[in-house]
Order: C-alpha cells, then structure tokens, then sequence
C-alpha cells in the first residue's frame, strides 16, 4: 500500500522580479535575469521533483528604470502582474516572490493579494534592498508570508517545500471511525475544509467490525508473531495480540478502500466503544509505515500528525503529557508510539508489548525514544485558526507503572509551559523527534494560523 497519486502534482508558482538590462543597478548592468531564473527553476526542479513550477520573469519597475529600457513592450504593467497572478497561474497552491533585481515597484504587494500563501526570497547581491524593504512594508499586517535569505540553496528548498506541505494537507482523506457522530462534528468539518481543504471520511464501528470479520487470521497470526519476535518483551495475552493485528489488516482494507492515508477512531475503552479489538498495535504498526494513526478519534491531534509526517517524514507522537517541575521535564505518555522514529525507512527503537495501561486488559505497546535527540511538540485547533509549539531535549523514557505505557520524558522550559498552556487545546499535544521549531512556525504563518510558543517565558 503507498499514499494515493491520483492527482496531480503540487503546483507552485514562482515570480522572478527583475529590470531592464541595460539598467545601472544590482546586480549589474548587462545581467542575464533570464537565464538566472532558468538556472534556479532547474535547481528546484531537482530538489522538489514532486512539484511543478508555474514561472513568470516580470519586469515591473520604477518610472526610473524604465528609461533604461530599450524595449518598453517587454515592461510589465500593473495589470499585467495581476493577470499573472490571478489569471495565468491561479491554480497554485502558493507562490514564490524571487528578487533578481532592484528595484521592481511593489510587485511583492501584487502577488500577496491574490491572497495565497507567499515565500519571499532574496538572491543575494540582486534583490536584497527589495527583499528587506518589501518584508518591513508587510510585517504585522497578517499577511500569509514567510522569508528567506540564504546563501545555502538548502534553506531556500526547506521552506518552498512547506508549500508542497499545504498542498499534501489539502488532499489530504482522514477516516474516523465512531458509533455516531455528535451535532459538533459537521461544524468541525467545514472549518476543517476551510482552514486546510482535507477530508473526513465517516465510517461506522460495523464496517469496521465487517471488515474485522473477513480478515485472513492465518497472516494475522503471522503479524503477531512478527511483531511479538521483535519485542524486548512480550506481557500480554498472545491472542489479544492476534486481535491487534486483525484489527491493523481491517484499519489498512478500509484505508485501501477510501483512498485515506490517515485513520483515527474513538478507541477508548474499547468494549464501551464497540470495537472488536485494541488498536493500539495497528496503530504502532501503520506509524511504521509512514502512514498517519490516531487514538481516540482526536481530530486536531490527526491533523497535526498527519503535518508532522508530511513536513518532516517522521512520525508524530501523540500523548498525554505530564510536568514535573521538579526536574524540569515534561513526559509524554500514552499506550502507543511508533518504533521508527526517524521515518519508515530508519531504524526501529526498542519497545516492549503490554496490556493496555487503565484497564490492565488488552495489549498496547511502550515504546522507547532516543535520549539526547531534540524533541518538537505541536498541536493545531483548527476552529480557532491557531497552533502551540515548545521544544525540549529526550533525557529519559520514564518507566513507572502508572499513567500510560510509554513515557517519553524531555527537559524544557515547563514552568512556561505550564503558564501558557491553553485549555482550548485540550490535553493531548504531538511530538516528533528533530528541531523543526522553526518550519511549524512558518507553515502557520503560511496558514494564517496564529501561534502560541508555549515555552516562552510569561
């Protein structure tokens, strides 16, 4: 099973600013714009094969500039940026303001109103005084628009790439699984579509259990066996663990079946919830995948996962976390992490199989993190527009028989966090191993979300 490619590629579109020629300022009199902007569309060709470049060279310029010009046809007017914009290559996901060269008259303020996300970049020693003052001019005024200037065409790749992110989101398929579906939930959906475009696919517990039903027990047994043979330990009934994996084969058939590449399901206490299973194992086991699985039917927490995956390749872990302020840690606990903390194609951490913590019944997974590695949390509530973030490093993984099986346990700054810890939010948070601080910030800006750094002294 692989995520679905039946649509097309992301599309980007990408402004290149430039002047006449002939012009006496930077870069130089005499520069290639033309050439230089090739030059940079193959080199993001290479690095984001996944998207398709839609790219305009405009040369819109001061009344100064103009008169360099020895071909004023080749001059773009103000309307002929808005065409560009809103007409030629509208269906974009985002666009990309490139300064080649000064100065290009307010093309910047142009493109934004097409009211799209937007990526400033500076080609150094081109368009810089552009870039600077074009950012000073927006900042504050809640346009969706991140920057960057870099000498390291790496940088450049890394936040153009947050636009392929929101195209990923935007098509992206969720099933949740409930026995009903409460009055909140279609009001949940319309925002869900608004802020992001994905998709939510309703699915009964019956189906669910059908397809349960009609698993091949003979390879179920064999993902138990394979799962239990990997295990430190193994302290939990065999056949619940059999259970698991006929539940992690029904999960997969019904992602097969929707075209969804995320599924999270109102789990808990499985018995109470009608389920026939634990899913705790199938979760672990889609995780490993790359695919995105989500306890408790927790659909800002699938969202975030579902970004975390899409932005950084990893797995999001979603807990209930614990301060301990006291040692200056926050613990991150839940019956389920995935094992492949650094994607699908890493290596696989140590974990141990259990019952399921509450209930001491059932089977769930506790799973060990790397310590030393830094560790990134976040969480979007997609009805207010908004995400929280904080930062820590792992320095343990708890093990203590209370709370949830595994415990993931990171110094931070935890008497902020505590202080800022919105209710909104709700408890549940999702990390993900790696310092990706920085991209989560500017992927909500890009999404008009507001953001909470929870981590950030009162």
């Amino acid at each position: 099973m692989s995520f679905p490619s039946d649509h097309d590629k992301a599309k980007i579109g990408v402004i290149f600013s430039a002047v006449p020629s002939n012009a006496p300022t930077w870069p130089y009199i005499g520069y290639n714009y033309e050439e230089r902007a090739k030059e940079l569309i193959t080199k993001l060709k290479e690095a984001l094969p996944d998207v398709e470049f839609k790219y305009r060279v405009v040369y819109y310029v001061t009344d100064w500039l103009k008169r360099f010009a020895t071909d004023r046809s080749k001059l773009h007017t103000l309307e002929d940026v808005k065409k560009i914009a809103l007409e030629e290559i509208r269906d974009v996901i985002g666009f990309v303001v490139w300064y080649l060269g000064l100065w290009s008259a307010g093309i910047t303020q142009v493109v934004i109103e097409a009211n799209k996300p937007v990526i400033l970049v500076d080609d150094l020693f081109c368009g810089s005084g552009e870039f600077i003052l074009s950012y000073a001019r927006i900042r504050g005024k809640g346009y969706k628009v991140i920057k960057i200037a870099s000498s390291d065409f790496k940088d450049i790749v890394r936040k153009i790439r947050l636009l392929y992110v929101l195209y990923k989101l935007k098509n992206l398929k969720i099933i949740v699984i409930r026995r009903g579906f409460p009055e909140w939930f279609d009001s949940y959906e319309k925002a869900l579509s608004e802020a992001l475009g994905s998709k939510l696919i309703r699915v009964t517990v019956d189906e669910l259990r059908k397809e349960y039903e009609t698993t091949d027990f003979d390879k179920a047994k064999e993902i138990a066996e394979k799962w239990a043979s990997e295990a430190q330990s193994v302290e939990a009934d065999k056949e619940e663990i059999v259970k698991a994996a006929r539940m992690y084969l029904a999960m997969k058939k019904l992602m097969e079946k929707y075209g969804a590449e995320a599924i999270t399901i109102d789990c808990f206490p499985p018995g109470h919830k009608g389920l026939p299973a634990y899913p705790c194992l199938g979760f672990f086991q889609l995780l490993n995948e790359g695919y995105v699985a989500t306890c408790e039917a927790d659909l800002d927490s699938c969202i975030t996962q579902a970004t975390i995956q899409f932005l950084t390749g990893r797995p999001g872990f979603v807990s209930d976390p614990v301060i301990d302020q006291g040692k200056g840690q926050i613990i991150y606990a839940h019956c389920l992490a995935a094992a492949k903390v650094y994607g699908k194609d890493g290596i696989m951490m140590p974990y141990r199989i259990k019952t399921h913590s509450e209930e001491r019944a059932g089977v769930s997974v506790q799973t060990y993190w790397p310590v030393g590695e830094p560790i990134t949390t976040v969480k979007f509530n997609i009805t207010q527009k908004a995400m929280s973030i904080h930062s820590g490093r792992i320095v343990n993984n708890v093990e203590d028989k209370r709370a949830c099986r595994t415990k993931v346990a990171a110094k931070a700054n935890v008497d902020a966090i505590i202080e800022r810890w919105e209710a909104s939010f709700g408890w549940h948070r999702v990390s993900v191993v790696g310092d990706y601080r920085e991209d989560f910030i500017d992927l909500a800006k890009l999404l008009g979300f507001r953001v909470i750094e929870e981590d950030k002294p009162v």
